[in-house]
């Protein structure tokens, strides 16, 4: 099994309509971005795979490592 890192977005967004999730990851953050494998919806305890990996570009954006 490979080893996954599990980030809570913290960015503090203009546009209070977006959601900070909780992402994970196959790597550990570093740069400008990072591969997510699923992610846990604000508000839900369900995390949800994604089918493909998704690319997201962390320009703007802060995360804090849980585990």
């Amino acid at each position: 099994m490979t080893k996954q890192y599990i980030y809570q977005e913290t960015t503090q967004w203009a546009d209070s309509s977006n959601a900070n999730h909780v992402y994970v990851f196959k790597e550990k953050i570093k740069g400008r971005s990072a591969t997510a494998v699923a992610y846990m919806p604000v508000g839900s305890t369900q995390v949800l795979q994604l089918r493909t990996p998704l690319k997201l570009d962390l320009k703007g954006r802060t995360f804090q490592e849980l585990a």
